[in-house]
């Protein structure tokens, strides 16, 4: 047998068992991530008191968050294997962004002048764009630590996509305790919180990915 014939045979019994293998890993790491991130809202600030009544406002801003987790999640897959092209899915990211500050806009524009500034940042600071990186911190982890077993070659973009992901986790988490239930302050802060996991696991992930 001559070694190119040996090497796709090798090559066509390992593919099947090593994808779902590498697929159920990265699911176990997301919902770790995700579990964690819920006990630590749950311990730290708690949920909202009137969660059993604002019921469909946190499933849909966790169902926001979750939306936002699975667009960058193709990316962040194929950022974790070397060499892969991007394809479609670093546009996917951005179309998901600007679609988000578009909603925020045409929710302003149909409120009063008077209220807009209110719904925009809740009557205060968006304390969302520090808590949301701090609940999606283990998840990060657990995913730079799961992402340097299949070495990564753009460790700075891909250290993004793992912020990124990671804030979307914490984002749904943070849900549970936002009291804030504006379509523009949602679509616009819990899109910048993202961001800023991104912009963190750019700099820092990328530094813990170099293998």
């Amino acid at each position: 047998m001559k070694t190119d014939d040996l090497i796709d045979l090798l090559a066509r019994n390992v593919e099947p068992a090593e994808r779902p293998r590498w697929r159920m890993r990265l699911m176990l790491t997301l919902l770790a991530g995700l579990a964690i991130a819920i006990a630590l809202v749950v311990t730290f600030i708690g949920m909202r008191p009137d969660i059993g009544t604002a019921t469909w406002a946190v499933l849909l801003k966790a169902g926001f968050s979750a939306a936002a987790a699975a667009c960058v999640l193709p990316l962040a897959m194929r950022l974790m294997r070397p060499g892969a092209p991007l394809g479609w899915r670093l546009a996917a990211v951005l179309i998901f962004a600007g679609v988000s500050l578009l909603a925020a806009f045409v929710a302003l524009m149909g409120m009063p002048s008077e209220a807009r500034m209110r719904a925009w940042t809740g009557g205060g600071f968006p304390w969302c764009i520090v808590l949301i990186p701090i609940f999606a911190a283990p998840a990060a982890v657990l995913m730079v630590w799961l992402a340097r077993s299949l070495a990564p070659t753009r460790l700075t973009l891909s250290g993004a996509a793992i912020g990124a992901l990671s804030g979307g986790l914490g984002a749904m988490a943070y849900a549970m305790y936002c009291p804030i239930d504006s379509v523009a302050f949602v679509t616009t802060w819990y899109v910048v919180a993202i961001a800023v996991c991104a912009a963190l696991g750019a700099m820092i992930g990328s530094k813990l990915l170099r293998w």
